[in-house]
Parts: structure tokens; sequence; C-alpha cells
């Protein structure tokens, strides 16, 4: 999209919170801008800036190689929120998944955007190639000064696919969760958007509910819209909802069977969907998405196969070291 298309879009996205403010509903909007990344696109601050002044908070996502000092100083001047930059382990086991230089270049953007005094956040995407470097990568992130550090999982999706021997077992991806919440103190938090980690975290439902309160976002609490104006229930699912350009997102949202079927209990099979903790959970939906479809048969609605609180079944992640793809792009 241009950027005249971008805030066209903002614009049509602060009608639609402005519309449902005069029924009742009061939301703190927020944009994450990602990409890719970011950091590329040459009219990247005019569309913060635009954000910014329709009532938007505004946040980025980014490797952190690209960001200057004149980048550090903006995120300040238009109060981003937060800067979200990728941290997968020390120095080897980062420049492995990213590549050579990117970890040296990702902590000079962190360090200059802490320096300008804007909150910075690491993000972890947890696989069997930095599982056991949990402690020290919380470590890297305090000592650079970091405010936060968030985990995630590796989604097998795109080149992805190739990583399927690198999904941590259920159990592993319970134990991770465990031990990064527990080294979270006052001055530095642990985080997570994964719905598994908010199992670990005790979040329960109020008994009988079929509402969605939390959880997996996707089509929920959020949606992802793409370069071209394609607008997705998640930037890991790929499935599309609609795009921009022919429809409003108020009608996407509003309109759309995929976001409605990711809405309704229904819609979900197998343990997800008889389990008392779907409000608040789902699964990741992403996770089932690509796990399945990597199988052979894509269900965006199956079980997620990480999760320990049903087993691990057939199908779910072994837990066993790799075999040939020992080494992941």
């Amino acid at each position: 999209m241009t950027v005249g298309e971008l805030k066209r879009e903002i614009d049509g996205a602060a009608e639609m919170f402005a519309a449902w403010k005069d029924e009742g509903i009061s939301v703190v909007p927020s944009i994450h801008f990602t990409g890719g990344e970011p950091f590329l696109f040459r009219d990247l601050w005019e569309g913060i800036a635009h954000a910014r002044q329709r009532g938007f908070d505004a946040a980025l996502m980014s490797n952190g190689i690209l960001i200057t000092d004149e980048d550090a100083g903006k995120t300040r001047a238009w109060d981003v929120f937060d800067v979200q930059i990728s941290l997968e382990g020390p120095a080897p086991v980062h420049d492995r998944i990213r590549g050579p230089g990117s970890f040296r270049g990702a902590l000079r953007g962190a360090k200059r955007l802490i320096a300008a005094g804007t909150r910075v956040s690491a993000n972890v995407t947890l696989s069997r190639v930095n599982i056991r470097n949990v402690k020290e990568t919380i470590g890297i992130a305090k000592d650079t000064g970091f405010n936060s550090i968030g985990f995630s999982r590796i989604v097998p999706c795109g080149r992805g696919r190739e990583l399927l021997d690198f999904l941590l077992a259920p159990e592993e991806v319970r134990d991770a969760y465990e031990q990064a919440f527990g080294l979270s103190d006052a001055g530095f938090s642990v985080v997570s958007g994964d719905p598994l980690a908010g199992v670990v975290r005790g979040v329960r439902p109020p008994a009988d509910c079929r509402l969605t309160l939390s959880g997996c976002s996707a089509g929920f609490s959020g949606v992802t819209i793409t370069s071209d104006g394609t607008v997705m229930a998640c930037r890991r699912i790929g499935l599309k909802a609609g795009n921009l350009r022919k429809k409003s997102l108020r009608e996407i949202w509003a309109t759309s069977p995929l976001l409605w079927k990711l809405r309704r209990r229904e819609s979900y099979r197998g343990k997800c969907g008889t389990c008392d903790l779907w409000p608040t959970c789902r699964g990741c939906r992403a996770v089932s998405y690509a796990f399945s479809s990597a199988r052979g048969k894509a269900d965006l609605f199956a079980d997620d196969p990480q999760c320990w609180l049903h087993g691990r079944g057939q199908d779910g992640p072994s837990g066993r070291h790799p075999g040939k793809h020992s080494n992941p792009p």
C-alpha cells in the first residue's frame, strides 16, 4: 500500500472504533508495525505519526539491525510504546537462526532505543535450537537494558516447514514457560501472548462460560493487515479474511466467515473444542494450522499439538532430537 492508502485505512479503523464507542464498546486501539522489516518502509514515520494523531497506540516489531539514532529519537518523539526486537539466544544461537552478525546488529539497535528513552522488549521464538538457553537469553536481555522479554513458539509454516523436527514436545513447552516466568522480577518482566503460557500462569474462565475472553487473539482481539491490504486473522496463519482495497476493515471484521468461525466454540475440533479452558486459551491456531498442514491435512481448528493437558497424541511433536535436518535456516 502507498502511505496514502495506509492513512486511509488508519482513518477507517478509527471510524470503526468511534462507532463502537457510540454503542458502549470502548477499546484502546493499537497498531503494531511489523514486516518483514518495518524499517525498510520509507514512509514508516509518516504512517506512525498519522496513527498517533488518530488516537492509536503504536508499537514496532523489528530485527533491530537498521535502527539509526534518528529512528530511535523518532520512537521517543511519537511516543511509540514499545519496540520489540527478536533475540533468539546468545550470539552463536541467534546468528545460527537469523544470520551471521545479526546478534550484534540487534543489540546495537536496542541500545540506541534505550539511550533515547524508548521502551524495548526482546522476543524469543522457542524451538529445539534455543530451548537450553532460556536463562542465558533472559540474562542477556537484562544486561543490555531491555524492559522485558517475551516468548512465543515456532510456527512450522513457510520456511518453518523445514523445522518440524525442531518443535518442542508439550512438556518441554510447559517447562520452558515455567522456567522463564520464574525469572521475572520487579524491574524486568517475562511475558508471553501464547495461549499455553496463560495455562501455565493459571488463567481460568468462569464456569460454563462460552464467550472468548482471552487466549489466541486470531480474529478475536486483533487482525493482521499485509502490505497489499490483505486482512488475515493472524500473520502466522496466512488465511485471508478480505482485502481493504475491496471492503472496509469494519465490514471485514463484522462479516468475514473466517473471523466468525474463529470466535465460535462449535468450530473447534477434538480436545480444544471441549476443554474447560477454551474461553481463555483455544490453543494457538497458527501452530495448529501449520502443524496439520505440514502433516498433509490442513485444519485451522485442530488440537494444538503442543498442549500438555490432554496428552501428546500420536501426531504431536515427540520431543526427540532432530535427525537429518540438524541445521535450520
